[in-house]
């Protein structure tokens, strides 16, 4: 049942669970605890389709490095930023979850053992046709062997979703399952609570609604900025919550550092495009990329890395825009383009056929790239305890509430592992005949001012990091908040650090694991 609370007011739907956000790491976890029998409600800000206001809550004042995903990347509507994303699916390894001691990194206080039953939980959830550990039958169905750059660069598969919107993915979950509700614009201001126990929320709607919702249990699953702004607002209003004097609340922000770093001239153009073209088997896109070896890692006193090909052609605006007409039709929508079209029809008449006969024939992507090829990099970076989320006290929003304040820094070490993984791949792919690679001369000359040309991805994790004690962390090996007894906190806001991965799939798996253990009472 979905209620937009300003048009019905409130429902006398009494939960087990609060969930707030209906982001992808929200709705997966509120509807595995659905599906489980326990009565869920789920706290959205946003409506059912993109409202300005709504949009607004999410200004902020960037003091750091420049980040345009503090707004742009964040979606206040039904279903979250999976509004926003590609769907592309990469779940963290082994090392992402272990000690780094060249990073002065401690591990995480589960290992991916811990969450490695959640990653394919939660695939079977999406109805992904492939299981997680089944490279080899992609690489296998395509009639290929699998790409080789040797033991410290290997080549791994990303896949992504048919439907990345899981509000419409799980539209059945959300308007059909008697034990799960979802409240439109009903936006969080803070929390009640009787010494170490939440007794409620605080709510309001743009409309005038003022609610106090209350449940056993409270998931905070709203985004890993609007997560941590909650968390320090509301205990700024209120001393007395638990996590008040908790030095880490907002400290650590992280985000992965995206850039071209060269540029890549096949030599054996069959060859190379087998290796990187984009995937497609059962209707799924499958992405092959560049990934580093724990070893090299280890070796360089460096964080972890990944690279795409990008291929770069002339008919790359005309691609896009049909793109957006196509989605655009099937989300009901009057497309933007519309009297555009016919153009970009026409300029793409002329590899209409090899694009069908690659996708037909190969199950593969028709790459022109007739304005070169670039190597394209996802870069960790070590996280740092002065990047961090606060307070604007000197702003506020349209409920009254303090608005973020972002100081997002990177302390340069990660020029290290451009050049490193940058050079590595320059020397593979030439020894294997594939292309040559010319590394941008910042990177080859350890020049951290390249870094300054490297973009935030919309990655944002940290902040309110997973940890033994609340000396070293704001949430538990259970992702509940120290102190308290029934607040807990699900997504990449409580990863201690970031590996080179889109962190949703992680983010998801977790919560999984948070709706297993609340849906079978591990934590009344």
């Amino acid at each position: 049942m979905i209620v937009d609370i300003d048009e019905k007011g409130a429902s006398a739907f009494e939960p087990d669970i609060i969930v707030i956000g209906s982001g992808p790491v929200g709705i997966v976890a509120a509807v595995a605890m659905a599906r489980a029998g326990k009565r869920v409600l789920i706290l959205e800000c946003g409506g059912r389709t993109v409202e300005q206001r709504a949009q607004d809550l999410n200004a902020a004042t960037v003091v750091g490095r420049p980040h345009g995903g503090v707004t742009e990347g964040r979606a206040r509507i039904l279903g979250g930023t999976s509004t926003l994303w590609g769907g592309q699916l990469i779940p963290f390894r082994e090392i992402d979850f272990a000690e780094r001691p060249w990073l002065d990194l401690q591990s995480w206080p589960i290992d991916r053992a811990d969450v490695a039953p959640y990653f394919v939980a939660v695939s079977t959830m999406l109805n992904l046709p492939i299981k997680e550990d089944s490279e080899d039958v992609i690489w296998s169905r395509l009639g290929i062997v699998k790409p080789d750059l040797g033991p410290d660069l290997p080549v791994i598969v990303t896949k992504w979703l048919k439907e990345p919107n899981l509000a419409r993915l799980f539209s059945d979950d959300l308007a059909k399952n008697p034990n799960l509700s979802v409240f439109l614009h009903a936006n969080v201001v803070g929390f009640e609570n009787d010494g170490a126990k939440i007794t409620g929320v605080n709510v309001q709607s743009p409309g005038g609604q003022s609610l106090v919702i209350r449940a056993p249990q409270v998931v905070l699953a709203c985004g890993t900025i609007e997560a941590c702004r909650l968390m320090l607002a509301a205990a700024n209003t209120n001393p007395a919550l638990p996590w008040a004097d908790n030095r880490w609340v907002g400290v650590g922000f992280q985000d992965h550092l995206d850039l071209r770093a060269g540029s890549v001239k096949p030599i054996d153009q069959q060859a190379f495009h087998d290796a990187f073209d984009n995937i497609f088997l059962k209707g799924y896109k499958f992405n092959p990329k560049i990934a580093l070896s724990s070893r090299l890692q280890e070796q360089h006193g460096i964080t972890n890395i990944a690279a795409v090909m990008t291929f770069e052609s002339s008919l790359s605006e005309n691609l896009n825009n049909v793109k957006i007409f196509l989605r655009s039709l099937r989300s009901g929508v009057i497309p933007p383009n519309a009297r555009a079209l016919p153009a970009h029809f026409a300029a793409l008449a002329r590899i209409w056929w090899p694009l069908i006969r690659r996708y037909v024939r190969d199950n593969r992507m028709f790459n022109p790239a007739d304005k070169g090829i670039s190597l394209r990099i996802h870069c960790e970076q070590k996280p740092v305890d002065s990047s961090r989320i606060s307070l604007d006290f000197g702003n506020r929003d349209a409920f009254g509430q303090f608005r973020t304040k972002l100081d997002w820094r990177v302390d340069g070490s990660e020029i290290e592992t451009l050049a490193v993984f940058c050079e590595k791949v320059a020397v593979e792919m030439e020894a294997r005949g594939l292309a040559h690679v010319t590394i941008d001369p910042g990177i080859v000359a350890r020049d951290p001012a390249a870094l300054a040309a490297a973009l935030d991805t919309n990655h944002h994790c940290g902040g309110l990091r997973m940890a033994t004690s609340s000396d070293e962390g704001v949430v538990d090996r259970d992702l509940k908040v120290f102190g308290t007894d029934n607040l807990y906190v699900a997504g990449a806001v409580v990863f201690p650090s970031s590996s080179f991965a889109n962190p949703t799939f992680t983010g998801m798996a977790l919560a999984a694991r948070l709706a297993d253990k609340l849906a079978r009472g591990h934590y009344a």
